[in-house]
């Protein structure tokens, strides 16, 4: 067993909750000055799982139904940035010149 493996554990069969229980939670710890996530969300555990700190305890849970990644605790290690932004709204000008311009990209690349 190596020393990364030490510290994990694996949960083979995990209860993946309903769409309404699942929840992702990044805490900060000020004193420590890291980040600990939890997140039963499949698509967030995917996401963050490569950012575990894998020197720190840190658990792995795989749904029952096909060994899928469901579940993930630990902390972040120092190459995660958690950050929050706005999401980018578009006016419909803005829109309608995307649109003309994803449709050439696309008519150059089909011929």
């Amino acid at each position: 067993m190596t020393e990364e493996n030490k510290n994990l554990t694996i949960i083979d069969s995990w209860t993946v909750p309903t769409r309404e229980e699942r929840e992702t939670i990044l805490n900060f710890e000020d004193e420590t000055q890291n980040w600990h996530i939890y997140t039963d969300v499949s698509k967030h555990a995917r996401k963050y799982e490569k950012f575990l700190d894998e020197t720190k305890p840190h658990r792995k849970g795989y749904s029952k139904n096909g060994g899928v990644l469901a579940m993930i605790e630990g902390y972040l290690n120092d190459s995660a940035l958690v950050s929050i932004r706005q999401r980018a709204r578009l006016t419909d000008k803005q829109k309608e010149l995307a649109s003309k311009r994803l449709a050439e990209l696309r008519k150059k690349q089909n011929a």
